[in-house]
């Protein structure tokens, strides 16, 4: 089997086991009396249970990655974790001239400075629309979560962009422009949250449509600076940065509405 069909066929594998995964997990929720619904109540309220969650879900965003490099694959430089420029090059370049660092920066912190402002702003107008509708009363309960701590958005932030960035490599390989590539990839990365019910629920639950449409714009800003820098290493940075800020000042405005309400993180 040549490198490129695995590839493929490692892909499709993967959306298949996320659209298992997150079926099942439906089916718990939606039937707590299932079979599925009795497993997962006995697992969720202990540390053994949410210890299996994670290794499940790194083995999925980070093993099944892995796998398809040491199997030589996928390639760390198509999917823009090394530069191509090795030569004379100290380690810490990662491969990227200065140059191309200096350009990748500036791509972060032109798209990045854009859509930090359009986030802030887009909950500052929520909390201002609450608060017209419900005459000061606050947010309603479950729409604002409490703010996640640094180490959880960075386990969360990094699971997606090296997910991402998986499902950029077939692209890549059988097209050309790397624009209509990565656009291939992200399609790839919406089919997986299209077939999730989950996600369908949260996008029609006015609560938890904020955290749905915000993850579709750190999708549109991770493929445009791909293309931009080819380097998804400040992507991440960029992400772990602006995701914990934007939690911390949600929470912050909804601690402003609800004065009693206890804000923490997980």
């Amino acid at each position: 089997m040549d490198d490129r069909t695995e590839l493929v066929l490692w892909t499709a594998g993967s959306i298949l086991l996320s659209f298992i995964g997150a079926l099942a997990a439906w089916i718990a929720v939606q039937e707590p009396q299932s079979r599925l619904g009795r497993f997962r109540s006995g697992w969720s309220g202990n540390p053994a249970g949410h210890a299996i969650v994670f290794l499940v879900r790194f083995a999925f965003y980070l093993g099944i990655p892995y796998i398809t490099l040491m199997r030589h694959a996928l390639s760390l430089v198509v999917i823009g974790f090394l530069g191509a420029e090795t030569a004379d090059l100290p380690w810490w370049t990662l491969g990227w001239t200065l140059a191309d660092w200096a350009g990748a920066l500036g791509w972060i912190t032109g798209l990045g400075g854009i859509v930090a402002v359009t986030l802030f702003l887009g909950w500052w107008n929520v909390r201002r629309a609450i608060l017209a509708h419900q005459g000061g009363d606050g947010f309603p309960a479950g729409g604002m979560a409490p703010a996640s701590s640094i180490l959880v958005v960075a386990r969360e932030s990094i699971f997606d962009e090296v997910h991402w960035a998986f499902y950029r490599a077939v692209p890549l390989l059988f097209i050309s422009d790397p624009y209509w590539a990565t656009l291939a990839g992200a399609a790839l990365v919406i089919v997986e949250w299209v077939v999730d019910p989950a996600w369908h629920a949260s996008i029609r639950d006015g609560s938890r449509r904020e955290a749905a449409l915000m993850q579709v714009g750190w999708l549109a800003l991770s493929s445009a600076v791909f293309v931009m820098a080819h380097n998804v290493w400040p992507m991440i940075v960029l992400h772990v940065g602006l995701a914990w800020a934007i939690g911390h000042w949600a929470a912050l405005l909804a601690g402003r509405t609800q004065p009693h309400a206890v804000v923490s993180g997980e």
